[in-house]
Order: C-alpha cells, then structure tokens, then sequence
C-alpha cells in the first residue's frame, strides 16, 4: 500500500515524493519497526515516542510521523506532521487493515465494574445464537480457536484494527470490545464503527491516577456514546445504559442526543429489562425477565446486573430469550471473577478480581448472603495507582470480613510495606484486631487457608484472573488460583 493511501489531514509532508513510497508496516513500537515501515511518534504515559525516533530510523523506518514539526531527521527519511498522532495512528490504521469494523458487528462495553464478565456473557449468547463471535478484553483476545494473552484491556488502534482483520479472516461476524476510560481519553478505539454500545456502571476512586478527578473520568466514559458512537457510521446504534446507576441520565441524555436507540436495563420497572422476580444461593441466580424463567451459575447482584445488559444487547440483534436462556445457562465461569477452587476442602476458597472498594463490598455482601460461618479475605491494593482507595478497601474489608489478611497485590515500584500501612490506616481501632498484616503474597493465603474450619470462605481478592505479580516494574509467575489450589491439595 502507497504512503498516500494512508496519509491523510497531515500538516506537513517533506520531501512530497514520500507519498508515492511503498509502505511495509505500521508502528508505534520502535523495537518492532521492520524495514519500509511506518513509525507514529506517540505520547504514553510514561515516555514519548519522539524519544525513539531515531531508534526506528536504524531499524528500518523510512516514514515518521509526529506532532512536533522541527524534528531534524536524516536524508531520504520522509516526516508527516500531524494535528494528533493518536489520531493518525488510528485512521492509518483502520485503512491499512482495511476497516474491518464497517464488515462486522461491533460491540463495545465500558463502566467501572462488569465490563469482562459482561463481555463473556454477550459473546456466549451470540455463539449460543450461531453468530461467530471475537473478544478483545482484560482476560485475552479470542480470535476463533485463537486465544492471544491480553496486553491492555483495550490495546492500540492498530492491534484492535489487526485483531478485527484477523477475525474477519476466520470468518468471524461479531466482536465485543472492552471498552477502558484509559482508550477513550486516549482515541484507542477511534475508526471503529460500533453497532452498540453497553454502560455497566461508574463509580468514584477508579483510576484517578490517571484522570486527577471524577469529573475527568466522567467525561471520559460519556466521550464513549457523546463522540466513539457518534461517530460510527453504522445505520441502526443502540446504546444499553444500567438505568439504576447514579449517572445513568448522563449517559442517557447524551444517547438520546446523538440520536443513538437508547435501550436500559436494571433491577428498577422503570428499565426495558428488569427482573420480576430473582434469588440466588451457591448454584447460581435464578430470575425471570418478560416472562421468561431464565438461570445462570454466575452468583450475585452484580451478575445479575451483568446478565440483564448482555440480554438487553442480545435483543438488539433480535435473539429470541430462549437462544438467551440457553447461553446462559451453557456459562460455567468467568476466570478470576468469583472462581471456586476446590480441592475437596470442608470450606469454600474463592478468587475474583475485585480491586476497588465499590467491587470489593459487593463482593463481601454477596459472599455473606450465602451464610458462611465465617469470611476469611486475603487482599492488597496496586502499586503507581490511586492511593486514595487503600484506606476505603481497608475499612469495608475489616467492616465485613471476620478475619483479614491484608498482602501484596501489584506493588510495582512502590514498598509493598507502604500500601500495606496506607490500607492499614483506614481501619477503625477496635477492628484491627481482626487483621494481620503479611507482605508476601503467597504466605497470606497459606495463611488464610490453613486457619479455615468447616463452612468458613476462604477469599482471595484483586488479582483475580492474573497469572503475574509485578515486583519492581518485574512480572513475576503468580496466580491466585494455581497458588491456592497447591496448598489445598498438600494442606492434611
């Protein structure tokens, strides 16, 4: 494919005759540039990608493109000036891969909490219904047989439009999207056209490390249907909004603004899709919608919550509640989201993502509905990421739990005795005698384990489906589930 072809609102192009140039690839990482290929200069987070410019150049790049218009670059090597790298990056993208989303269904999800369990929830409805179905989300990247390890929850433009491709070459029809607020502010998911759009939820203390404040992390979500939605040029865009959610008319009059078929969900009458009737206990969730009696084995209100936007999304496809009931009830688990490990233990041990203090009470009162003796919570908080929620998580956890063990999660760079103390801190006086405080990760839950009698529920909470732990910028092999299934099996 020619330069031209992909090159389009450049501010600048020198020398002219780049665009005629052959273009092998496109890239964002220098150590991955190939000869002939494309590099977008792009911003993170942590470093600029202006820095590695000349690293690309030796690697074989014959193209940059950037923001920064006095970049002195050797001869014969072309520069593209543009408004915004991210955005060029997308658009190059999307056209070099040839806009796999305008020849597919796409279906993209955000909201605090939901977003993985919702997204495996709709592609098993759509496989039940023999639609052949791709995800890209937090767990991995489905791509027919194909399962890739995830990266980000939402990668790149140019690996989303890479795996969109690839599902395409698989004949795959249909593809849900985790959609984060880090992709929304940063234009991940521009050049996608969605066929709709799910809001779970939103919540505070959630990546304010990121966005400063709540406010910033609103819009973020809202940019989701305000512009992302907007913008796709499929005919028919439905946007399913938790109508129980404390900013549900955000989203809702954003919708309703962008001419979007606005579809909600939740437990209020109010909603399109609501439960006339639900329970649950240790098989599953039992409810009805529109008449139907419908069951899955996920447990809990946020399941259920889960479960009715997948039904709601569902239905905009015009699949029928008898294709839903059945992919519900084919679901066995989620990894990492209220997994159980048994070993044939007297006692229950269970591991779930829950990482925020929101996800990690509904957690605990889920758990407590099902009359354990007693809960027994092993939990950490992430290193380099809002501090403000470890006193919260400390307080709901030693307010809940009959005995806390508060470890590592993630410590990335920080001291891991720190987070500790900075979770430690949020717990009343007269519950601290109910926590220990145990660094090593490993050692918690051996801990937590051993000390487990009959009918006690063992939970291992915030890491959840992950299969590292991140010591000093190092992932190290960790995994909640294969740790606590060893010490069950050598535990007398």
């Amino acid at each position: 494919m020619r330069a031209r072809q992909l090159i389009k609102n450049a501010k600048l192009v020198k020398p002219q005759d780049i665009l005629n140039r052959e273009v092998t690839g496109i890239f964002y990482d220098s150590r991955k540039v190939t000869p002939g290929g494309v590099f977008v200069a792009i911003k993170g987070s942590s470093s600029d990608g202006n820095a590695f410019v000349q690293d690309a150049i030796s690697r074989g790049a014959s193209i940059i493109v950037t923001e920064k218009k006095g970049l002195l670059l050797p001869g014969g090597i072309g520069m593209v000036v543009v408004e915004n790298s991210r955005r060029a990056l997308a658009e190059m993208s999307a056209v070099y891969y040839g806009n796999p989303s305008k020849k597919m269904t796409i279906i993209g999800i955000t909201g605090t909490k939901g977003k993985t369990s919702t997204s495996v929830i709709v592609k098993k409805i759509l496989e039940t219904a023999s639609l052949k179905t791709g995800l890209i989300g937090t767990i991995q990247y489905e791509i027919g047989q194909r399962i890739v390890p995830s990266t980000n929850t939402t990668p790149e433009s140019i690996d989303i439009q890479l795996l969109l491709a690839e599902m395409l070459e698989h004949q795959l029809t249909h593809a849900v999207l985790e959609v984060s607020s880090h992709a929304l502010d940063q234009g991940r998911v521009e050049c996608i056209d969605f066929d709709a759009g799910i809001f779970t939820n939103i919540s505070s203390h959630e990546h304010l490390d990121y966005h400063k404040n709540f406010t910033n992390y609103l819009d973020a979500k809202l940019k989701f249907f305000s512009y992302y939605m907007a913008a796709s040029q499929k005919k028919n865009k439905y946007a399913v909004v938790n109508i129980d959610d404390a900013y549900a008319k955000n989203f809702i009059n954003v919708a309703v603004a962008k001419k979007l078929n606005l579809i909600t969900f939740g437990l209020s009458k109010r909603a399109d899709f609501y439960p006339e009737e639900f329970s649950f206990d240790i098989s599953g969730t039992s409810f009805t919608v529109k008449g139907k009696k419908l069951f899955t084995r996920l447990l809990g209100i946020s399941n259920l919550y889960n479960c009715l936007a997948a039904i709601a999304t569902s239905s905009c496809f015009g699949i029928d509640l008898d294709t839903i009931a059945n992919g519900l009830n084919l679901l066995d688990c989620i990894p990492g989201r209220m997994e159980f490990i048994d070993a044939g233990q007297p006692f229950t041990v269970v591991v779930d993502y829950a990482h925020t203090h929101h996800a990690l009470e509904e957690l605990l009162k889920t758990i407590r509905h099902l009359n354990p003796r007693k809960i027994l919570l092993v939990f950490g908080c992430g290193g380099n990421r809002d501090k403000s929620k470890r006193p919260l998580m400390g307080k709901i956890a030693a307010k809940m739990a009959d005995r806390v063990y508060i470890t590592s999660d993630n410590p990335r760079d920080e001291d891991p005795e720190a987070i500790i103390s900075d979770i430690y801190r949020g717990i009343p006086f007269w519950r601290k005698r109910k926590c220990k405080l145990i660094p090593d990760r490993r050692t918690a839950i051996e801990t937590a384990i051993t000390e487990a009698e009959k009918n006690d529920w063992v939970v291992i909470a915030g890491k959840g489906h992950e299969q590292y732990q991140i010591v000093k910028n190092v992932f190290h092999p960790f995994d909640d589930r294969k740790i606590a299934l060893e010490i069950l099996k050598g535990r007398k």
